[in-house]
């Protein structure tokens, strides 16, 4: 009994040290997710990036999906997209209407995804208060207006 003891002991400070063991979250957080259905970039996202948070996230993540191409909901998506673009500093109203565009509810908004890896990198800094990565030329990040990361 004591060997297993102790080879779980060594397995336990094994997995610290080496970095194997997920992140702890505290609270509930939410991200709106706005995607079109034709979409080569949203797609790739949903198959790709949303199966990434929810592994890391688990029920700490709440995903809220609003597909912007279906007619049975559009006045729906639409009120909801025009409460988070009027939180946000400096919409660039040119953007009005494109995805995907994602909203860590309080942190920051991202329309474009280039890298699934990074924008899940970015989540993990935002809700810890750490810098987010730099954007690439088809991503744009949006602070809000009472947010809790300021540009």
């Amino acid at each position: 009994m004591k060997k297993i003891l102790k080879l779980v002991m060594i397995l336990m400070l094994s997995i610290n040290l080496f970095g194997c063991q997920k992140q702890e979250y505290s609270e509930t957080y939410t991200l709106e997710y706005y995607y079109l259905e034709g979409c080569p970039n949203c797609k790739y996202f949903t198959e790709k990036g949303l199966p990434l948070i929810e592994e890391e996230f688990g029920d700490y993540m709440k995903i809220i999906k609003y597909n912007m191409d279906d007619r049975d909901t559009l006045e729906q998506v639409k009120t909801a997209y025009d409460i988070l673009i009027n939180k946000i500093i400096d919409f660039n109203q040119e953007h009005y209407g494109q995805g995907p565009l994602l909203a860590l509810d309080g942190y920051y908004a991202q329309l474009g995804i280039s890298d699934v890896d990074k924008y899940l990198d970015n989540l993990i800094a935002a809700v810890k208060g750490k810098a987010l990565k730099k954007p690439l030329k088809i991503e744009v990040y949006y602070y809000f207006k009472d947010g809790k990361i300021k540009r």
